[in-house]
């Protein structure tokens, strides 16, 4: 199936007073790549690519980057037009958060819409996510999401507050924006160092807490996203899940670095709004699919780096 991709349009950035780059404004006309970091996801990956490529408004491009599944999903993203297809030269797992990290750095796009490649997302999905943007100038926007219960075999609506930041003024160790149904504008996610990403989970938590205080956070009132609640994901898993004893601790430190942020802003000083803890930049080879748009103003080309 062929994927539609639009070529890509200058973007609207803002100004400061001293002439400085400001936070860019995202419109209907920023250029957009879609971000699925992939591991051993084959069952749900076509499902994922397919509602992407069909987006309303078509994505500028759409990068897979596959963490150490063993053998990368070539079979699957060459049945998509479009799709590049990466994955980390070290050859060891790096975790999505730091997969996503280094494909923002290395590219330059307007914003980045995450996905998961288990779930799939609405036609109209960036449509909406641009239109919001557009409208109250957000930098991260979400959506509401559907839970596919693939062990009962349901799907259950789940909401979050329109207003994120209103939402975690009132809540401050609150979750009110889903990570993958999400876009970011590459102006905050740089503005902020992006990704917390010596994190192997947590880390859009502990994203979502810094950007609060740098940047407007929206949530459209649609269901776009479709999120399949799993056995064997990051949230269900003995030792990484919800419940399991290390993430109920990573959450007290991030709540806890959530009100010493609130704290400070109330004594009038500025919120610390750097990663918790980064791990080094990772070398991503591209294996299959379309150039994207490097960082230094070139196409990687496929098979290698600028």
């Amino acid at each position: 199936m062929a994927a539609h991709i639009r070529r890509r349009v200058p973007g609207v950035a803002a100004r400061s007073g001293n002439g400085r780059s400001a936070r860019y404004r995202v419109t209907r006309r920023s250029t957009v790549c879609a971000v699925v970091p992939h591991h051993r996801c084959e069952e749900w990956l076509g499902d994922c690519l397919e509602s992407l490529v069909a987006q309303t408004r078509p994505l500028d491009a759409i990068a897979v980057i596959d963490d150490a599944s063993g053998d990368p999903p070539l079979e699957i993203t060459s049945r998509f037009t479009g799709v590049a297809l990466l994955e980390s030269a070290e050859g060891e797992n790096a975790g999505p958060y730091r997969l996503s990290q280094q494909i923002i750095a290395d590219t330059r796009y307007d914003a980045y819409l995450y996905q998961d490649a288990d779930d799939w997302s609405s036609r109209d999905r960036l449509e909406r996510l641009l239109g919001e943007a557009e409208r109250t100038g957000a930098e991260l926007i979400g959506s509401q999401e559907l839970r596919v219960l693939c062990k009962e075999g349901e799907a259950v609506p789940f909401t979050y507050a329109l207003d994120v930041n209103d939402a975690l003024r009132e809540s401050p160790t609150s979750f009110p924006l889903l990570h993958p149904t999400s876009m970011v504008s590459r102006s905050l996610f740089m503005r902020i160092g992006g990704f917390a990403t010596g994190l192997r989970f947590g880390g859009d938590s502990e994203f979502l807490r810094r950007a609060v205080h740098a940047a407007v956070l929206r949530n459209v009132p649609e269901f776009c996203y479709f999120r399949r609640i799993r056995a064997g994901s990051l949230t269900t898993a003995a030792n990484t899940g919800m419940n399991s004893p290390e993430r109920r601790q990573l959450m007290a430190t991030l709540h806890q670095r959530a009100l010493d942020n609130v704290a400070r802003v109330a004594r009038g000083e500025e919120p610390d709004t750097s990663p918790m803890v980064t791990a080094p930049h990772i070398e991503l080879r591209q294996l299959a699919g379309p150039a994207l748009h490097s960082a230094a103003g070139r196409r990687t080309q496929s098979g290698r780096r600028p």
